[in-house]
């Protein structure tokens, strides 16, 4: 009845994987203009200045992969500590058996009733009566407890709407939607 749904939480960046990032990024026109150079210039003049821009681009690696990393800002660590939701704040949220019409749930499909019937945002499955479902307090949603269970302890925010679950705040860059 359930489908499984992996949740891993992407590996964080790092000033060590950003730095090498910002590195290749640097060196990729450097290696582009090369040939270019050979093409339009002397091979005397070109060769100097490939190896000028070489020994350049070389210390410049040298120099920035030897300076100390940038010191991690504490909010940031918190932060990323506390992405999703403790176990204990999952298991406030209010879980019961659906049935059609004995609850107000909302998922987006109007009143729940509708001929596509209510749907588990995360595993996409059609929410039957009987189901053991959560509806989180401020924004209604409803979704199978497994489901929601196992997306919570990685995000704080409602699979559907992005919604804050603690406090309802939805976020602050809404993406534009296609027209």
């Amino acid at each position: 009845m359930f489908v499984e749904v992996d949740f891993r939480v992407q590996q964080q960046r790092d000033a060590r994987s950003d730095r090498c990032m910002k590195i290749v990024l640097a060196w990729i026109p450097v290696v582009a203009i090369i040939p270019i150079l050979f093409t339009f210039a002397t091979p005397l003049y070109a060769s100097l200045i490939t190896f000028l821009i070489l020994l350049f681009m070389s210390s410049f690696t040298w120099f920035y992969f030897i300076s100390p990393l940038p010191e991690t800002d504490p909010n940031e660590v918190q932060q990323t500590a506390q992405a999703g939701l403790s176990p204990k704040h999952i298991k406030e949220i209010p879980a019961f058996e659906y049935h059609t019409n004995g609850h107000d749930c909302n998922n987006g499909n109007g009143n729940g009733n509708d001929a596509g019937g209510l749907r588990c945002a995360v595993c996409i499955a059609t929410v039957h009566d009987g189901d053991l479902v959560r509806q989180l307090l401020m924004c209604k949603h409803v979704f199978h407890t497994q489901c929601i269970d196992t997306w919570l302890p990685a995000h704080s925010t409602c699979p559907m709407c992005r919604a804050d679950v603690k406090t309802g705040d939805l976020p602050s860059e809404q993406p534009e939607l296609p027209v």
